[in-house]
């Protein structure tokens, strides 16, 4: 009865070790095979370009040009030496990009999204009832939105939906920029519609905040703070930097010397100290 027993567990000891082995030699196998896969496979680590995404602030706006940071990193890490792109990180990320290439650092200029439209409610009017979709994209396919100036802020905040960095925001009916939260990523002047937002060098003092294409009789009728193509400010100007572009003056910020002549003319305040 004894080696019965005895033979009994050595049955069953040899049931279970023999598929555990077998088992274990599949796995040892797979394993074995799965380091030759992965060592032919793989894709070697470029130190330089890991370094350079490290020194991003990995926003992944698409400020730069490129779809996110890892596609500007690849881009100097292929050969180019153009830190200043990353308006996001600014001059410290640009510095610290030109340390890891071994270059001098070509730095952003500081820039800062502005609003082109003053036309608040204050100074516009409603043409209809939009109950739609609210979205500027939306409102924009209908007749250029509900506003009295088609071509002014419809204020719905698609904008505000792409700002990472919190600064837009909703005012009297208009889009309102919080210049010291803006990085100038260019995400919320993308959306727009209309193309009202646009990056200004913070060294701008000036602008027309105004894009209508109107004839001055019909500005005035929709909207009380337009440029209605006088002319005044460009006659004002002492350094050329005023144009008209049709009916709508424009300001060459690279010629513009901040002597305010032209803001102290405009009948109706569309061109402003910003």
């Amino acid at each position: 009865m004894h080696i019965y027993t005895l033979l009994l567990m050595s049955e069953t000891l040899r049931n279970i070790m023999v598929p555990g082995l077998i088992v274990l030699s599949i796995a040892a196998i797979l394993g074995l095979l799965i380091v030759i896969v992965s060592n032919v496979f793989s894709i070697p680590v470029d130190e330089k370009k890991e370094a350079l995404l490290a020194a991003l602030p990995g926003a992944n706006c698409g400020g730069c040009g490129f779809a996110g940071c890892e596609g500007y990193a690849e881009f100097l890490a292929n050969g180019s030496s153009d830190t200043s792109m990353c308006s996001v990180g600014g001059a410290a990320c640009a510095m610290e990009l030109a340390s890891i290439l071994g270059v001098a650092a070509s730095l952003p200029e500081p820039k800062v999204v502005r609003l082109l439209c003053q036309g608040t409610r204050e100074h516009t009017s409603p043409r209809y009832d939009y109950r739609g979709t609210t979205s500027c994209n939306a409102a924009h396919g209908l007749l250029g939105g509900p506003g009295s100036c088609t071509y002014g802020c419809m204020g719905f905040g698609d904008c505000i939906a792409v700002c990472s960095f919190h600064a837009l925001s909703r005012k009297d009916g208009i889009i309102s920029v919080d210049e010291s939260a803006c990085t100038a990523c260019g995400m919320c002047v993308k959306i727009c519609p209309k193309n009202l937002l646009q990056l200004f060098p913070k060294t701008a003092d000036v602008a027309v905040l105004c894009k209508n294409a109107w004839p001055g009789n019909e500005t005035r009728k929709n909207c009380t703070i337009g440029c209605i193509g006088c002319k005044k400010c460009e006659k004002a100007c002492p350094s050329g930097a005023i144009k008209m572009n049709g009916p709508l003056a424009v300001v060459d910020q690279g010629l513009c010397i901040h002597c305010n002549a032209c803001v102290a003319v405009c009948p109706t305040h569309a061109i402003t100290n910003l």
